[in-house]
């Protein structure tokens, strides 16, 4: 019986440790670095290096879209999220990609570079 006990103890240990180290894996997989940009109340974040603000915003939406390279439509911000200005660089730690195009991503965190 102690055997049993001692066994089961150790596979859960065993899940418990695997399970973080996955976590902790996945944190620095699942980000992106870009540069943000609120167009007509859609935020997104673009990660092409020659991304200018102002011909962005001077652009319409369809050639905005295919003007750059790596551009995410942001789905579910946080609240934190708001203090930003559009051009700035930031972080983004996301939970999914949505298939459309843009791409869409459920943001869990940003940071600014």
């Amino acid at each position: 019986m102690k055997r049993l006990v001692l066994l089961i103890l150790i596979l859960c240990a065993i899940i418990i440790v695997g399970d973080l180290v996955n976590k902790i894996g996945a944190d620095d997989k699942m980000t992106v670095e870009g540069y943000i940009l609120n167009k007509e109340g859609v935020l997104y974040l673009i990660t092409d290096e020659e991304f200018d603000v102002k011909t962005a915003k001077e652009q319409s939406n369809q050639e905005f879209i295919r003007s750059y390279g790596g551009i995410y439509r942001l789905d579910s911000v946080p609240f934190s999220f708001s203090p930003y200005k559009d051009g700035q660089k930031m972080k983004v730690w996301f939970s999914e990609v949505l298939e459309s195009h843009p791409a869409k991503i459920k943001v869990l965190k940003a940071k600014r570079k």
